[in-house]
């Protein structure tokens, strides 16, 4: 029902403030779907792909060869076709985006998608996202074959496949396969690293003179893309722009500072994963992106999405009225604020709100600020409960990996050993926070559900070290997280 009422309210709010199909309309625009297919056509015509620009508001094409020759499927639409197959389009994705967070942080039922689709209709209020649905861009689907590929488990073979073609459309993406080093997960690196190779290969093949003139040259040139010191620009280069005499800082300072926070960020997801926070470790990851891009408009930051999510997640979970109050000051940087400049044009985004002094360079570097609160309160939160609850035995999960490894037969006789052992009281909540129903209570067998009432008591007190006896044998079985949901 809550999420009902957001979604009304949201849609109201459009309806009377900006509208639809106004200019300033949520789906009025649609220029880059424009540009993307323009692109397209040139795969078909034979012009110079990074040689155009569209329209007299000079818009080239700044993606890579891989990406024109995708949107070829567009230039085969009239443009009207094109622009609604691209709104619907950015409409499934964001849903799928708030479905596939839920499910990483163990969520599963009917439930879960009426709340998504009640969520995804309130987040069009985030500036990332509005301006995404506006401009009829790419973002929403980068972050969605994201989160599909590296939500996946570890032994997935194929799991690296969905970055690699995400690097493909666009070059940010590609801070994931640093992200995959990192965590030493080498076979998704190397997966991700070698589609990436074969969408460079495929532009070569088919457009080898546009390929030639990117890779050599246009991919050099942030400054295609817009005004490095301009608010749009919400990143670190950006943020160093503003500051700097001049507007252009040195290669090398810019250098070092992305460096800096490419590391930090890093080292953030790394240990948020180690921890079992997984959607947070890619959240965290995919936030950092637009921060070391050397250019990140401000709709570069839908990550926005799955950490709404997960702030969400952690509020519903105490009663305490500063989780609240955190989750919303969380949210408020990435709200679509607006007013209208002179000419009644609609300015969006609260870096584009120039005030003087403090308040104004705070609101000129909005989601900078964002990516540095995020990273410290978020993560010191979550990380904080993860430590408290790690040694109290996230027994859901234990069983799950048992279920996982062991043959039917000696599954019965664990579950056997394993009543007799019950503990005293360890509680598993079948509906947390916003009445989802977790992922592990499918995975449970049905006569355990139908006797424990939702309810699995175990006493696997020490966990690192326990072994369990199978079949006469003894086999020894580690925890390993592998999503976000507390038990």
């Amino acid at each position: 029902m809550a999420s009902a009422g957001i979604a009304m309210v949201a849609l109201l709010g459009h309806a009377y403030l900006l509208g639809f199909v106004t200019h300033f309309g949520l789906f009025g625009n649609g220029v880059d779907a424009v540009v993307y297919r323009h692109g397209g056509s040139t795969v078909l015509g034979g012009e110079g792909l990074y040689s155009f620009s569209l329209f007299d508001t000079n818009l080239p094409f700044t993606y890579p060869p891989f990406a024109a020759i995708v949107f070829v499927v567009l230039a085969l639409m009239p443009v009207a076709t094109t622009m609604v197959v691209v709104d619907a389009a950015n409409l499934a994705l964001l849903y799928s985006a708030v479905v596939l967070s839920w499910r990483l942080l163990g969520y599963r039922g009917g439930n879960t998608h009426l709340v998504s689709i009640g969520m995804a209709i309130a987040l069009t209020w985030l500036e990332p996202v509005r301006m995404t649905l506006w401009l009829g861009q790419i973002n929403l689907l980068l972050l969605v074959l994201v989160l599909w590929d590296l939500g996946r488990a570890e032994n997935s073979r194929l799991r690296g496949i969905g970055t690699g073609l995400a690097a493909g459309l666009k070059l940010t993406p590609a801070f994931f396969v640093v992200y995959l080093l990192a965590l030493r997960q080498w076979r998704a690196a190397i997966v991700a690293v070698a589609t990436f190779a074969t969408t460079v290969v495929c532009g070569f093949a088919l457009v080898f003179g546009d390929a030639w003139s990117f890779w050599t040259s246009a991919v050099f040139h942030s400054d295609r893309i817009g005004l490095l010191q301009s608010p749009a620009n919400q990143s670190i280069h950006g943020a160093l722009a503003r500051g700097w005499p001049g507007g252009s800082p040195p290669f090398a300072v810019w250098a070092l500072c992305a460096a800096l926070v490419g590391v930090l960020g890093l080292w953030a997801s790394v240990v948020a994963y180690r921890r079992g926070a997984r959607l947070l470790s890619l959240t965290l990851c995919g936030m950092t992106t637009p921060m070391v891009s050397p250019f990140s408009w401000g709709h570069h930051w839908v990550w926005c999405v799955p950490m709404t999510v997960l702030i969400l997640h952690h509020a519903t979970r105490g009663a305490a009225r500063w989780r609240w109050a955190a989750a919303f000051a969380s949210v408020v940087p990435f709200v679509a604020w607006y007013w209208t400049a002179p000419g009644e044009v609609a300015v969006i985004g609260t870096f584009m709100f120039w005030e003087p002094g403090v308040v104004g360079l705070l609101s000129r570097n909005a989601y900078v600020v964002a990516f540095a609160l995020c990273l410290v309160g978020m993560g010191a939160f979550v990380f904080r409960e993860h430590a408290l609850v790690r040694n109290d035995a996230p027994r859901l999960q234990l069983l799950l990996e048992i279920h996982r490894r062991m043959s039917w037969t000696r599954r019965r006789q664990a579950d056997q050993r394993r009543r007799r052992r019950r503990a005293e009281r360890a509680y598993v909540s079948q509906e947390a926070g916003l009445r989802l129903r977790p992922v592990e209570e499918d995975a449970l067998d049905e006569s355990v559900r139908r006797k424990e009432s939702g309810k699995i008591v175990d006493d696997y007190r020490r966990i690192d070290d326990r072994r369990i006896e199978t079949s006469g044998s003894r086999a020894q079985f580690q925890y390993v997280p592998h999503s976000d949901a507390v038990v």
